[in-house]
């Protein structure tokens, strides 16, 4: 299932499969998203996958939101999961 991505203000929700083939389009799109609003939220109730390769993507880019004080919270089903992975980032 490909990835839809759709916005509302600062909110970013996710709907379908974060994947190798739909990771790379997802990081530019939320990256556009991250610098044009402070605080963004992200909203993965409707991800019904998230492989191993997105969960890197998704830290990496928290490493850097949070070096460039572009901060993005997460929230839905498995945002527990999400957070658990961004316990400890190497952040310097």
């Amino acid at each position: 299932m490909a990835l839809k991505i759709t916005q509302q203000d600062n909110t970013v929700t996710l709907e379908g499969t974060l994947n190798t083939k739909t990771v790379n389009n997802f990081k530019i799109h939320f990256g556009f998203i991250l610098n044009a609003f402070k605080n963004v939220t992200l909203s993965i109730d409707k991800v019904t996958t998230i492989e191993p390769c997105a969960m890197q993507i998704l830290k990496a880019m928290y490493v850097n939101g949070v070096v460039n004080q572009q901060m993005f919270f997460v929230e839905g089903n498995r945002s527990e999961e999400i957070y658990e992975a961004f316990q400890y980032p190497q952040v310097a």
